[in-house]
């Protein structure tokens, strides 16, 4: 595969890792991106249940070649089961953003998790708290009344869209190697973003295209506002 034209704007069927190692140093802008959490959900492709030390192991080969590819520039949703572990991968450079969200349903007098962890060491392009209210999950409400594909670790669309906005210009480059259901290049259409998409399912990656030519049919109404947003960020900021 040649860079940038085999990269830049592709949905890239493969191994994120063996991808990447061919990807030349600091090519892209930003990493955005939610792994696998190791959990045990069906994936279908990908054992989502490997013992603690090869998942760890696992996460520190991709992680060093994302710091790489980005120039240490990421943002990263992480499992709160290794979140200690993930601070020793990434850094103690890194923060946490913490998306929280309100339960539904009923009360069984137990601690309730109200809340997931993103992770980044940039800092944002626009004033950005690092508490962001009503980000709820999965069944669970707002966000995720959107069509989530059927896909067991479907990122939100709102919540992509706010870390686009927040962390990366117009016409920049965004790397996604956990792509799924192609949020991420869809969003980057939607916000004028340049993408590079990995994904190792064949369907999700057949899904992700017809996600992007969606996004592409939208009239430029819903893009030119994204850029037009940019564009007076960047005025405020000179």
């Amino acid at each position: 595969m040649d860079w940038p034209d085999d990269y830049v704007g592709k949905i890239i069927q493969g191994d994120c890792l063996e991808v990447m190692q061919g990807m030349p140093d600091g090519c892209v802008d930003l990493v955005w991106t939610d792994p696998p959490y190791n959990v045990g959900k069906d994936y279908g492709d990908w054992n989502d249940s490997l013992p603690d030390d090869e998942y760890l192991e696992f996460c520190k080969s991709w992680t060093k070649e994302m710091k790489r590819l980005s120039s240490n520039r990421m943002v990263i949703f992480i499992p709160q089961k290794y979140k200690l572990q993930w601070w020793n991968l990434l850094g103690l450079d890194y923060r946490e953003i913490i998306l929280s969200w309100s339960p539904e349903g009923a009360y069984r007098g137990h601690l309730i998790k109200q809340f997931s962890t993103i992770m980044t060491n940039i800092k944002p392009v626009q004033h950005t708290k690092n508490v962001w209210h009503n980000y709820q999950m999965s069944g669970l409400g707002y966000f995720f009344r959107e069509c989530n594909y059927n896909h067991p670790g479907y990122t939100s669309e709102d919540i992509t869209k706010r870390v686009l906005n927040a962390f990366s210009e117009a016409g920049q480059v965004i790397l996604d190697p956990f792509s799924g259901t192609g949020t991420t290049p869809a969003m980057c259409v939607q916000l004028a973003r340049n993408y590079i998409a990995i994904e190792q399912g064949q369907k999700w990656c057949d899904l992700a295209h017809k996600r992007v030519e969606r996004a592409k049919e939208q009239p430029d109404l819903f893009r030119k506002p994204a850029e037009e947003k940019q564009n007076s960020l960047n005025l405020e900021a000179k």
